[in-house]
C-alpha cells in the first residue's frame, strides 16, 4: 500500500487562455485529487503562478511534475515541502447566532483568534480568518458548538522562500521556533518604554515603576547579608527558611490566609511566580478565563504555557465610573476545557478592586465547576477611598483551589530586587516547585535577605507610598479634566489610570505618535485584552513634577491633534 504525502506544486506559465484547463486536465487523467488550487499573477514577468496542493505518492507527484513541464506555456515547475514555502490560507466562516449572549461569546473568540467579524445579521455572523490550515481548523473546531452554517476556504496561497530550494539558515535566523513564540511579541509596555528612551526629552508615563528608592533599612539588611557571607551560594529552591516563615506570618496577619511555611515558594519576582503556576496547571488543550482588560504579560504567559493557545477573555463592564465584573458572563465562558480563572486584584491596568461580593461569586463558580483560581495581588497595599484588600484565598471551603501570588516589588519600591512569592496548599506547592526549580534553581540570595527585612520591618514606608500615590491620583484626575477627549473611571487601587478615548482611534498608533510628537509615553490599551481597545494606560508611579508635565503634554496633544 502506497503512503500518501501532502505536496505543493508551483507552476509558472505564460498568461494565455486555456492554460488552467490543460493543467487541471492532466491531474484529471491521472485521477489525482487536487486538495486546493490558487492562481496569482506576476505582472513584472507576464506570468501566472498556480499553487496546487495534492496528497499523493511522491513518485506519482514526481512523474506529474515532469509532465506539467512539457506543457508549452509552462516555463517552470517546482515541487515543495512546507519548509521551503511561505504560505497562508483564507477562510470565511458563517456562524449561527441565537442571542446577544452568544454573540458576545463569538466576538470574544474571534478577537482571541485575530479573526475579524466582517458581516453581521440577526441570526448569523461571518468571520474571516487567515493563517495556516491548522489555525483555521482550530478556529472552526471552537466555533462548531454554535453551529457553522457555511465555511469557504481559498486554498493555500504560497510563495517560495527560494526556487524550490531549502532556505539557508543564517546566523540571524532561527528555524522551527515553537507555535507559542510565533503567537507572541515583546511586551507593548517594554516597546513603548524603549521607544520613549530612544527619543530625546520624552516623559514616560508607561512603565509601572515607583519613583521611590528602596528604604535604608532594607538596603542595610542586604549589605549585612553580604558582609556575613550569606549570599555566596545557592539557597534552598523554596527560599530561605526565615523568609518563608515571615511570609506565612504576613499572609495570616494581612490576608487572613492560614498557610504554613512549607506552603510558600519564594520566586524571582511575580512574573516568574505566575509563569511557574501557568506551566504547572495548563495543558495545551486547557482554557483559562481572564477578566479583561488585564496585565498584558499574563496573556503572553498563558499563550506560552498552552503552546500557542489563547486565554478566554471576559470583558469587564465600564459603567457608572466603575469597572464591573459580569459574573453571569464569566460562568457562561466555562467549558469542559476550562482549568482556571485568573484575577489581578487590584487590577493592572484598570485600577479596579474586586468587591467581596464579586470574589464570593467567583469562588462559587470555581467550586461548582471544579476550577483553580490564580490571583495576582502585587498591588495589595495600594487601595484608595477607604477600601480594604480582600484575598480570595482567605475564603473558607476553596483553600485547596486558590493559588495566590504576592511580592515586594511594588509595596516596598523593590522592582529591581525581583522577589515574589506563591502561597497555596502543600500539594500544589510541591507541583509548582518542579517548574520553579527548573526555571531558576533558586531566587537571588541577597534579594531574599532584603525582602525579609522589608516584610518584618516597620511598615510606615508602605503607608507613605500609598499616601503619595493618592496625591498623584488626584493630579491625574485634575489634569485629565482639562480635556474632553477622554472619559475615565476613578482608579480604586494600584497606580494606573485607564482612560478611554471618546474618538475611535488605533490606540497603538496613537501611543507611538505621542512619543514622537508630544514627547510623552503612555501604553495603548488594546494589548491588555478585550475591552482595552481605544484606551491608554497612564502610570502615576513617577514624581509629581514629572507627572504634571507628562499629563500637560498628553492633554495638549489630545486637544489639538484629535
Amino acid at each position: 500500500m502506497n503512503i500518501l504525502y501532502p505536496s505543493t506544486i508551483t507552476i509558472f506559465s505564460e498568461n494565455k487562455p486555456g492554460v488552467l484547463y490543460r493543467i487541471a486536465n492532466l491531474f484529471l487523467r491521472r485521477k489525482i485529487n487536487i486538495e486546493s488550487l490558487t492562481v496569482s499573477e506576476i505582472k513584472s514577468k507576464g506570468l501566472s503562478r498556480f499553487t496546487i496542493v495534492v496528497k499523493e505518492d511522491p513518485k506519482v507527484v514526481e512523474k506529474i511534475t515532469r509532465q506539467l513541464a512539457k506543457i508549452i506555456e509552462v516555463s517552470d515547475v517546482y515541487t515543495h515541502n512546507d519548509d521551503s514555502l511561505i504560505f497562508k490560507e483564507i477562510a470565511l466562516i458563517k456562524v449561527s447566532v441565537k442571542d446577544q449572549d452568544q454573540l458576545k461569546k463569538i466576538e470574544s473568540i474571534a478577537y482571541q483568534f485575530q479573526a475579524p467579524l466582517i458581516h453581521r445579521e440577526d441570526s448569523v455572523v461571518v468571520i474571516q480568518k487567515s493563517g495556516s490550515e491548522e489555525d483555521i481548523n482550530f478556529l472552526r473546531s471552537v466555533l462548531e458548538k454554535f453551529g457553522i452554517k457555511e465555511l469557504v476556504r481559498s486554498g493555500r496561497i504560497a510563495l517560495e522562500k527560494g526556487k524550490g530550494q531549502k532556505p539557508k539558515i543564517t546566523s540571524n535566523e532561527i528555524k522551527n521556533t515553537s507555535r507559542a513564540t510565533g503567537s507572541i511579541d515583546v511586551s507593548i509596555i517594554k516597546k513603548i518604554e524603549l521607544l520613549s528612551r530612544s527619543h530625546k526629552d520624552v516623559i514616560s508615563l508607561a512603565q509601572g515603576i515607583p519613583s521611590f528608592f528602596t528604604a535604608e533599612h532594607i538596603r542595610q539588611a542586604a549589605k549585612n547579608a553580604i558582609d556575613s557571607n550569606l549570599v555566596d551560594k545557592y539557597t534552598p529552591g523554596y527560599g530561605i527558611p526565615e523568609l518563608r516563615e515571615a511570609i506565612a506570618e504576613k499572609v495570616k496577619r494581612e490576608n487572613n490566609i492560614h498557610a504554613r511555611p512549607e506552603e510558600v515558594i519564594v520566586t524571582h519576582g511575580g512574573i516568574e511566580a505566575l509563569m511557574a503556576v501557568f506551566m504547572t496547571l495548563l495543558n495545551v488543550e486547557d482554557e483559562i478565563i481572564v477578566p479583561t482588560p488585564d496585565y498584558a504579560s499574563h496573556i503572553t504567559q498563558i499563550i506560552i504555557s498552552t503552546h500557542g493557545g489563547k486565554p478566554i477573555f471576559v470583558p469587564l463592564i465600564e459603567q457608572n465610573k466603575e469597572w464591573v465584573l459580569d459574573v453571569s458572563r464569566l460562568e457562561q465562558a466555562v467549558t469542559t476545557r476550562t482549568k482556571a480563572i485568573l484575577l489581578c486584584n487590584p487590577s493592572n491596568p484598570t485600577g479596579k478592586v474586586y468587591s467581596k461580593n464579586e470574589l464570593e461569586q467567583v469562588a462559587k463558580i470555581a467550586k461548582k465547576h471544579n476550577l483553580f483560581i490564580i490571583t495576582d495581588e502585587m498591588y495589595e497595599h495600594f487601595l484608595y477611598d477607604g477600601r480594604s484588600h480582600i484575598s480570595i484565598g482567605s475564603f473558607k471551603g476553596i483553600e485547596d483551589r486558590v493559588i495566590s501570588v504576592f511580592g515586594v516589588s511594588k509595596s516596598y519600591a523593590m522592582t529591581g530586587w525581583r522577589i515574589g512569592y506563591i502561597v497555596a496548599t502543600k500539594k500544589l506547592i510541591d507541583q509548582i516547585f518542579k517548574v520553579h526549580d527548573s526555571i531558576i534553581t533558586c531566587p537571588t540570595a541577597v534579594s531574599q535577605y532584603a525582602a525579609l527585612a522589608a516584610i518584618t520591618g516597620k511598615q510606615d514606608i508602605v503607608s507613605y507610598y500609598k499616601q503619595s500615590f493618592e496625591k498623584r491620583r488626584k493630579i491625574v484626575v485634575d489634569e485629565l479634566a482639562k480635556t474632553n477627549m477622554l472619559s475615565y473611571t476613578m482608579p480604586q487601587g494600584a497606580y494606573y489610570c485607564f482612560p478611554k478615548l471618546k474618538k475611535s482611534v488605533n490606540d497603538v498608533e496613537l501611543a507611538i505618535r505621542m512619543i514622537k510628537e508630544a514627547k510623552v509615553g503612555v501604553v495603548p490599551g488594546s494589548p491588555f485584552g478585550l475591552g482595552g481597545e481605544n484606551h491608554i494606560r497612564i502610570s502615576f508611579g513617577c514624581e509629581e513634577e514629572v507627572l504634571r508635565e507628562g499629563l500637560r503634554r498628553l492633554v495638549t496633544y489630545l486637544n489639538t491633534k484629535l
